[in-house]
């Protein structure tokens, strides 16, 4: 039976190999994100792997921080049976930079906000053993200087998860949260470049001692975090609520 799948922040990265993920079935996969430009190129990207699967796939540009905006798309797109809740950003400020405050406030609207009004939305409807996974990050359990906005909303997701989940389980409506550590995606590019520029580094030499820093030595591949998301969605995952998984290479172990 034809499920829809809501992913926000679907135009790159984790979101958009998710999709790809959820398109092997026969499933209505919503794809959700500011850039309507980077969106529509998603879509075109995995309209023959839609067609091939017998899948839908519909793109709407989105805002999560506009709550209003999410609460009239979601009703449009009618019941959700699993929503990738994904839209996030990754900005650095230590206290003493002069925009530390707008990137808290900032990061804030994204990640904590927007993760809130997605979830909510999506709850109202929601049919009863539906699904929720949303994505916060290794640093959502550890600390890194330089992160605090960062750091301080991916642990604010793992609390949403973790209260969503039990609020959620006498409608057996699953809550569970990915924690991936660095992985290859366009946002994290930018935020290595930053980083670079910031210690006065090259880029690739600044990427090259970052990787040799993870176990396993290599960055996690966003198909491998649309793996953890699609069995979290899945049947095979019918024991598992109010938990968070890391995808991190050995980058991180709490």
């Amino acid at each position: 039976m034809e499920k829809t799948i809501v992913i926000t922040g679907g135009s790159s990265g984790i979101g958009l190999a998710s999709a790809r993920h959820f398109l092997k079935a026969e499933h209505r996969v919503v794809l959700c994100a500011r850039n309507g430009a980077k969106l529509a190129a998603a879509a075109e990207s995995l309209q023959e792997a839609a067609r091939s699967a017998g899948a839908t796939i519909e793109t709407y540009a989105l805002d999560v921080t506009d709550q209003a905006a999410v609460e009239t798309l979601f009703e449009k797109i009618g019941p959700i049976h699993t929503l990738i809740a994904n839209a996030g950003v990754c900005l650095q400020a230590r206290l003493d930079d002069g925009h530390s405050d707008e990137v808290w406030k900032t990061t804030f609207d994204v990640n904590v906000h927007g993760a809130y009004y997605c979830v909510k939305a999506a709850a109202a409807s929601m049919p009863e053993g539906g699904r929720i996974v949303t994505v916060s990050s290794g640093l959502g359990k550890n600390a890194r200087a330089g992160y605090e906005a960062y750091t301080a909303s991916k642990h604010a997701v793992l609390g949403l998860t973790k209260c969503v989940a039990l609020e959620l389980a006498p409608r057996q409506i699953r809550v569970n949260a990915v924690c991936p550590g660095w992985v290859d995606t366009p946002m994290a590019r930018a935020d290595s470049a930053y980083s670079a520029q910031a210690r006065g580094e090259d880029v690739d030499d600044f990427r090259k001692k970052a990787i040799a820093a993870i176990p396993l030595g290599r960055m996690v591949s966003p198909e491998e975090v649309a793996e953890l998301i699609a069995f979290l969605a899945s049947d095979a995952a019918s024991a598992i609520t109010g938990q968070s998984y890391n995808v991190s290479n050995g980058e991180f172990f709490n």
